[in-house]
């Protein structure tokens, strides 16, 4: 499935050449000592460590049942990470820290989706980052829309204390759970997560379907293009596997199949971005 979705990508990558808006991708060598030129942005693109969503999904396909596993209500809203999650996002904690202190590693922001498994693994995974530079919060690069219970978030409001060094002010948020406007009978029985994240706006737009090839596409291209309207040149950015696809098989074209394939969680693959 996932090769043939990246195939689907490419094809509309390709088909939209010469249209307009156009980003290439190259892999970064954090050894090399040349500088970003003006029409680049060194950007280290970073998969969340392992949520409880992922688990949930693999013990539903190894014990061989059908249908969707992330649209079954046992499946997790805007699921946390697992131990072996915090494990990843230590670990690359630990390696950025060596990087840094060898001169390679230098980000100016982290942006990170504002989902819960997100939000910490760029905690998590870049501590030593905190209160040096911005960490922001951005809904472009949150995962694909709709259908995925994994996939809605709660409301912001719920993460003040825990991620205070977080800029939410990007984010299209919507009543809290408390407001009349969600004091609902079907929301009466609901758990704190879903009450949290009824009204996710962004998500609803979609409702019961998928993000379409077409949306996700343009959704990336939009965040492409926002890191190039920043004045930063080096960020690191904290985001899901669906939507890493989008982006390096249908948002940009990369100079090897490698940085085109599937990431793995807790993965992070460093890249010049050129517009």
């Amino acid at each position: 499935f996932i090769q043939n979705w990246m195939n689907t990508l490419r094809r509309m990558r390709e088909n939209r050449k010469g249209t307009g808006r156009s980003v290439r991708c190259r892999r970064l060598d954090l050894s090399s000592s040349d500088g970003i030129l003006q029409h680049q942005k060194r950007v280290h693109f970073v998969r969340h460590g392992e949520g409880h969503h992922n688990v949930h999904s693999t013990v539903w396909f190894d014990q061989g049942k059908g249908g969707n596993p992330w649209e079954h209500p046992t499946c997790p809203i805007d699921p946390t990470l697992t131990d072996l999650g915090h494990e990843q996002a230590r670990d690359l904690n630990k390696r950025g820290e060596a990087l840094q202190a060898a001169g390679r590693f230098d980000p100016e922001v982290v942006v990170v989706s504002p989902l819960r498994r997100t939000l910490q693994t760029a905690t998590l995974g870049f501590s030593f980052l905190k209160g040096k530079v911005p960490f922001v919060a951005q809904e472009s690069c949150r995962e694909i829309m709709g259908q995925h219970r994994c996939d809605r978030r709660i409301h912001s409001r719920f993460h003040a204390e825990a991620y205070d060094h977080v800029d939410f002010s990007n984010l299209h948020d919507f009543p809290s759970a408390d407001s009349k406007q969600h004091a609902t009978s079907s929301l009466e029985e609901a758990s704190e997560e879903e009450r949290e994240a009824a009204g996710d706006t962004v998500f609803n737009e979609w409702g019961p379907t998928r993000e379409s090839d077409e949306a996700a596409v343009e959704r990336a291209l939009d965040f492409l293009f926002w890191l190039r309207d920043r004045p930063e040149r080096d960020f690191v950015v904290v985001t899901h596997s669906a939507w890493l696809c989008v982006a390096f098989n249908g948002a940009m074209v990369c100079d090897c199949e490698n940085l085109q394939s599937w990431f793995n969680t807790g993965e992070i693959r460093s890249t010049l971005v050129e517009f």
